[in-house]
Formats: C-alpha cells, structure tokens, sequence
C-alpha cells in the first residue's frame, strides 16, 4: 500500500515524517497535508525546522527534529545538546533524540543534570530501535527514561526481515514493562499497515491508557 494511502486506510493518529534532504516545496507540501488533515506533530531534520515553522504557524501543530548519537563522549552529547538549543531557537516544540541500546545510560548520565534548562517547556523523547532490545532490556531502559525524565519513547524498526524481526513479542515485552503511565509512545515503522495494525492492536489491549499518547510516523 502507498504511504499516501495509509491516513485512508487505518483509523489511528498519524505524524508526519519529512524526509532529510527534502527540498522547501516538498516540506511546504507536507506541511499543507499537516495542516489539512489535521495532523498535530510533524518530524523534521534540523536544519529544516526554520523552513517548516513560519508555515506551521499558528496551527497548533508541533515541530519534533530528529537527532542522532553516533558515540559514546562527552564531545558527541555536548554537540547534539548545542544542536538541539538551537532548533528551540528556530521554533522546535521539542527533540527526538535517537541512539543505540548500549549508548542509553551513556547518554542518560550526561544530559539529565542539564535536562530541564536543555528542554524547558519544551518535549524530549528517546528513539531505540526496538529490534535491538531483549525482552529483558525493558527494565533498564524505562529506569533510564524515567532518570532524564522522557516525555515520550520512539520506537523504530530499522530493519524489518519478517517473522524474524519478532516485532510482535519485542514490543510485547516493552509494553508489558512499561510503568511510566504520563509518557507518550510513537513509531517509525515506515509505510508497512501490518506492522502499524499489529503495534496498535496490541497497545489497545495491553496499555489502553497509551492510546491517546500513541502515534504512527509516516511518510506522506
């Protein structure tokens, strides 16, 4: 099914996801469907966000740039920490910050001393891959998001190889462990219906309190 297709399709609270590299007509078209079905967060690359913003204006739809840790030094999170200052400058309501597993506590220990100047009045949210995560992991990582105080998880699949991706029991496992009743839970599952179904299937009925804090990022 074609991204475009997929708000038609499925019944469930859709972002919007902009690709890096994108040229400022395709972001204004975005924004235009943002805007039009009412879509209130939209995802962009950093240096996007003073392009998206004066469009955005207004209409009560939220700006989240994506940023990546690639190292575990004090030098990598001091320069996403600048990075992300500067999005708030430009109008970003937040910051999703994406990392591997083994990189989290790292991450944690450094940026939760500066947590609330860093994102004041502003959202902050961990991206994992959750086929990097064991059913066992959950635990750490949710004591990890609730030291700096997430105020959402992202959850992506980087790679999907089918039935051996165990996305079902992956996330099975994260919301059995959940605890943190006041987080919000978001996806990056690309423009696959099964695998948003499956992820919302099974927060309705393990963690139907998540419902309302759930979205599906999607490409449009």
């Amino acid at each position: 099914m074609k991204s475009e297709n997929i708000l038609e399709q499925i019944d469930a609270a859709f972002a919007v996801w902009c690709a890096a590299g994108v040229d400022a007509t395709e972001l204004a078209r975005m924004a235009s469907i943002a805007i039009e079905r009412k879509i209130d967060v939209m995802s962009v690359a950093p240096d996007d966000v003073a392009v998206v913003w004066p469009w955005i204006e207004n209409k009560k739809i939220k700006i989240f740039p994506r940023f990546y840790v690639n190292k575990s030094d004090v030098e990598t999170v001091s320069g996403v920490s600048r990075d992300i200052n500067l999005a708030f400058k430009n109008g970003a309501d937040g910051a999703m910050v994406f990392l591997s597993q083994n990189q989290l506590d790292f991450f944690v220990s450094q940026i939760y001393l500066i947590r609330d100047d860093l994102f004041f009045n502003k959202s902050f949210f961990v991206g994992l891959d959750i086929s990097e995560i064991g059913p066992f992991d959950w635990k750490n990582v949710f004591s990890a998001l609730a030291k700096v105080r997430a105020d959402g998880l992202v959850l992506s699949l980087t790679n999907d190889t089918g039935d051996k991706s165990d996305f079902v029991g992956r996330l099975y496992a994260a919301l059995d462990a959940w605890s943190d009743t006041n987080m919000s839970l978001y996806f990056v599952l690309g423009a696959k219906c099964v695998r948003i179904e499956q992820a919302m299937r099974l927060v309705q009925s393990m963690r139907p309190e998540l419902v309302d804090k759930t979205k599906f990022f999607v490409t449009v």
